[in-house]
């Protein structure tokens, strides 16, 4: 009795060339995606420290229009002029950054003599064309 293999050297050529090619496209393909998964963490770490950037602008420009408004000078603090406020701000945490403050001013209904403020102030960070934009708003009154 004779035993044949079941598989001659010549229906086996080719086989490692198409594995190989398999291989090689799906490492790619892998490869690619990773590309462009870290191209997207390093665009959304941008936004985040640019945000994070304007959002302190913002409040560094309510905290200067409430200081600008209620001076720590008078006993009690007697309330000023409610005006605007635009300013762009230096430092090494504030690069191209710049805050614009807003008051308004509404007297109270009746004869009770309180009046009140409405302070909003937008910060906006720019690095590389990206533009970051983030508001704070804060309500105080007279005593």
């Amino acid at each position: 009795m004779r035993i044949s293999a079941p598989y001659h050297k010549q229906s086996q050529r080719g086989g490692m060339l198409f594995i190989s090619v398999f291989v090689i496209i799906v490492l790619g393909m892998l490869g690619m995606t990773l590309t462009n998964l870290l191209a997207t963490s390093a665009e959304t770490i941008t936004y985040e420290v640019l945000g994070l950037r304007a959002l302190n602008a913002a409040k560094s420009g309510l905290e200067v229009q409430i200081s600008l408004a209620f001076p720590l000078n008078t006993s009690p603090p007697q309330p000023t002029v409610c005006t605007d406020n635009n300013q762009t701000l230096v430092g090494t945490g504030f690069n191209s950054c710049s805050f614009n403050a807003k008051c308004i001013e509404e007297t109270g209904v009746g004869s009770s003599g309180i009046t009140y403020y409405r302070f909003s102030s937008t910060g906006t960070c720019t690095s590389s064309g990206i533009t970051v934009n983030r508001t704070v708003a804060v309500d105080a009154r007279t005593l």
